[in-house]
């Protein structure tokens, strides 16, 4: 009996050590379990970098993040152009900061060229004949071997009354090749037209706007008051104004319209201009170009009361677009440095980044020549 009994008893032994075992593997396991767990949240401990931070070391050097801005909104403007009137447009997406944002870089160095006058195409009615009174044909002729970056048409830029079937028959195949890079100033005959319609179907631009070109800030404004609230201290184009000049610090800047502050010929002076012209000289406006005048007129820089100052304005008068010529009948005024009734032509400007520099062309025929440069306030 006593042989059993002790293989029974064995058999116990072994399976109480086996069990022990077991208890002491699991044991172990947990135990590296726990030192695992440990060492792994010790590891994740450091907070990661930031995605702003991640971009600011990818580009080298930290700097201000650019922003989009957005302006009031305009009818059907091109991309760029920020219209007069107040309808604000929807504030964008602020941007995300990641690693394909890059740091603000100064404006690049470009010289831009442009090409302007005012008063030019004939009614249709009374485009025929010898062109002394209608040379829109000559002028557009001009553009075209010039090449400018833009065409700036300075108002009155169709006869008699801007109706839209005028602008198809006259200026669209002689101005109007260029209708693509044409930014106009609107003038009083294209109001001869209720509302001035065919004006804003045939252009597509708002009353008065701003732009950039190349470096210069570029303002085109509206003279013909009476339609667009005054143009004194406290209206709302003066308003816009003084604001698009306060958000558009640049060196350079450039500003038209149709009727000139200044002017010996014809129509002489256009005084309800005057605020706007006083706002441009104390914001160092570089150069202001009108029309109106059927003539040709530079003047060297002015104050806000017309008096040669050089920190004023300059202003060129340049309604030479091809319609026929008022003659001077009074003397020149002060601080006109040259003026000529006879020559149809057009200014070609060129726009650097600190200065700009000019030259009259004359059509075809007729002699006027003047050209000069100058530096940005």
């Amino acid at each position: 009996m006593a042989a059993p009994y002790l293989r029974s008893r064995r058999a116990r032994i072994a399976a109480t050590a086996g069990a022990l075992a077991l208890v002491v593997l699991v044991v172990s396991s947990v135990a590296l379990a726990v030192n695992s767990r440990h060492y792994l949240v010790s590891a994740s401990a450091s907070p990661s970098p930031q995605p702003s931070e991640v971009a600011l070391a990818a580009s080298g050097s930290p700097g201000p993040i650019e922003s989009p801005s957005v302006g009031p909104a305009p009818t059907n403007p091109p991309a760029g152009v920020t219209p007069g009137p107040a309808t604000q447009a929807p504030p964008p997406p602020k941007p995300t900061a990641g690693p394909t944002q890059r740091v603000t870089a100064p404006p690049r160095p470009v010289t831009v060229t442009i090409v302007a006058a005012g008063d030019i195409a004939c009614d249709p009615a009374q485009n025929k004949g010898a062109p002394a009174n209608c040379d829109q044909a000559a002028t557009a002729a001009q553009i075209g071997q010039l090449h400018p970056t833009a065409v700036l048409a300075l108002g009155d830029t169709q006869y008699e009354n801007g109706t839209l079937a005028a602008y198809k028959a006259v200026y669209a195949p002689t101005w109007g090749q260029y209708k693509s890079i044409t930014y106009p100033a609107i003038g009083n005959h294209e109001y001869l037209t209720s509302g001035a319609s065919a004006y804003f179907s045939y252009f597509g631009m708002p009353s008065y706007y701003s732009y950039t070109l190349g470096n210069w800030h570029m303002v085109s404004l509206n003279s013909e008051c009476s339609h667009v609230g005054g143009c004194q201290a406290g209206s709302p184009q003066e308003k816009w104004l003084l604001a698009d000049l306060a958000a558009h610090p640049t060196q350079c800047t450039l500003v038209y319209w149709h009727e000139p502050r200044w002017s010996s010929g014809e129509h002489g002076d256009a005084t309800q201009m005057a605020t706007i012209w006083a706002d441009l000289v104390a914001a160092k406006v570089e150069v202001v170009l009108s029309g109106h005048n059927h003539d040709y007129e530079r003047f060297v820089p002015l104050n806000a009361a017309g008096q040669p100052d050089p920190a004023g304005t300059t202003e060129f008068v340049v309604g030479t677009g091809g319609k026929n010529h008022y003659a001077f009948t009074k003397a020149a005024l002060t601080g006109e440095a040259i003026r000529d009734d006879k020559a149809f032509g057009v200014i070609d400007m060129t726009l650097g980044p600190t200065s700009y520099s000019w030259k009259f062309v004359a059509a075809p025929g007729y002699g006027l020549s003047d050209a000069g440069s100058a530096s940005c306030h």
